[in-house]
């Protein structure tokens, strides 16, 4: 919450040239995985959310810089095979758990841009992110006329609650109504930091990487 009010005061402070700044609003669907040293890599997508709160500031007409905070989800689904009480595989007996990280993210960005009415950008940068939750779910699953129950398990403590990654982003715009600004965008980011530790998947390394498709509205503050 401290960082929404800090993130409101630079807006408020930014008025006075308002010519070339940009605040708004985005939301997207992402696709995360992980990247590791171990077992998980390339597991099933997780769909899940990001959106959040956008500030740019363009210069020299074409270059920009910014920052965003976004409420970002990651993580995956993995499938697995169900076993007996033996031990044995029960064949086509399947059930996807999932390992679910929820992050408040700070996108900070330096950006080319083109165009006027309708114009394109592309962005580069980093994401420091801070660790909001982590749960490893096993669904409930029904097999053979039993019910195994659904089970949640709290691991936001056990994971690394800070994580810095890159990403690399592209999209397009149209202008109307003056200022305001209609767009959609694509990014790719990857972790540099591994969200393993002592606690947490010991012996290996594990990166976050996914895409997510956006759309937004951005709004130019008063001229100046």
């Amino acid at each position: 919450m401290k960082n929404i009010y800090l993130f409101a005061l630079i807006i408020m402070t930014l008025t006075v040239n308002g010519q070339n700044h940009f605040i708004g609003i985005k939301g997207g669907v992402s696709l995360t995985n992980f990247k590791t040293t171990g077992f998980l890599n390339d597991e099933n997508y997780r769909t899940c959310l990001a959106t959040g709160l956008t500030y740019d500031y363009t210069f020299k007409k074409y270059f920009s810089t910014g920052l965003d905070i976004i409420y970002s989800q990651r993580g995956i689904n993995q499938s697995i095979s169900l076993r007996d009480e033996e031990g044995n595989n029960m064949g086509k007996a399947k059930a996807k758990i999932g390992y679910y990280y929820n992050y408040i993210t700070f996108p900070l960005k330096l950006g080319i841009n083109y165009g006027n009415k309708i114009y394109c950008f592309g962005n580069i940068g980093l994401i420091p992110a801070i660790l909001v939750d982590a749960k490893f779910i096993i669904p409930t699953i029904n097999f053979n006329g039993n019910t195994f129950p659904k089970m949640i398990d709290n691991i936001t403590k056990k994971v690394n609650g800070f994580d810095i990654g890159g990403f690399i982003e592209i999209g397009g715009g149209y202008k109307f109504y003056d200022r305001l600004l209609l767009y959609s965008s694509f990014l790719f980011h990857h972790s540099f930091t591994s969200i393993t530790n002592q606690q947490y998947f010991t012996e290996i390394k594990i990166w976050h990487y996914g895409m997510t498709l956006s759309l937004g509205l951005k709004y130019t503050l008063t001229k100046g």
